[in-house]
């Protein structure tokens, strides 16, 4: 158990009595890695099918929540590769070190990716808010190489820290899912309002959006100048 100082000071009131533990990744976790044999990997043969395939680049890009993908198999290419289930934790191992995402459906991995599930008593979306916390330290302890990687022997022994109440884990869970919830609403929001801005302009511009003063009359007509007329020039 983790001493009061190793504690977080930001807890839920009704787990102020639960404990957190420090332990092993590969004791609260499975971790398998992906697979996909083939080569070349390219090879059409294997694609287009309805079983999505995710990559390093769809992790990375996922934000914590795996929902698009770049290229599904077919029943020939999912029998070379691995199908992890919904709710799996993806983390990249090749390049993009330790970048994860939980899989909100079913998709194959090739083996620059592994899936991490959680063991019973522990939650995957607590764990993967964590390990996504974790990816700089995760990325700076890698082996150095002709390139950068991890694998599953560096990931068992990793520790990780947490609740041992299922419930708390599930409860801060929540919470940073509303949160990321949230900024994706308001990011939403500013890239429609960019929009508009645009929008709004390009009518200015053409005159199609016209105003009036405070008394309700028109402006007068737009005029065509040179542009030098509205620039002063200055010496060096």
């Amino acid at each position: 158990m983790l001493s009061n100082a190793d504690k977080p000071s930001l807890r839920f009131s009704a787990f102020f009595d639960s404990d957190w533990k420090e332990s092993k990744l590969g004791n609260i976790a499975v971790i398998e890695r992906g697979r996909f044999s083939p080569r070349p990997r390219n090879d059409p043969q294997f694609y287009g099918g309805n079983t999505p395939f995710a990559q390093t680049n769809d992790v990375v890009s996922s934000k914590g929540y795996v929902n698009s993908y770049s290229q599904t198999l077919n029943d020939k290419g999912l029998k070379v590769s691995k199908l992890f289930p919904e709710g799996t934790i993806l983390m990249t191992i090749a390049a993009n070190i330790g970048y994860c995402g939980v899989l909100n459906e079913p998709m194959a991995c090739p083996d620059s990716l592994v899936g991490i599930t959680c063991k019973e008593g522990n939650d995957n979306s607590f764990l993967n808010f964590y390990l996504n916390r974790e990816q700089p330290r995760i990325d700076y302890l890698a082996p150095k190489g002709a390139q950068k990687n991890i694998n599953i022997e560096f990931l068992k022994p990793y520790k990780v820290k947490l609740p041992t109440n299922k419930k708390e884990q599930q409860k801060i869970a929540d919470f940073l899912t509303s949160v990321d919830t949230k900024i994706s609403q308001l990011t939403e929001k500013q890239r429609l309002l960019k929009d508009y801005k645009t929008g709004v302009m390009q009518q200015i511009f053409s005159q199609q959006i016209r105003f009036k003063d405070d008394d309700g009359n028109a402006f007068p007509d737009w005029q065509v100048k040179p542009l030098s007329e509205y620039i002063i020039k200055h010496d060096e």
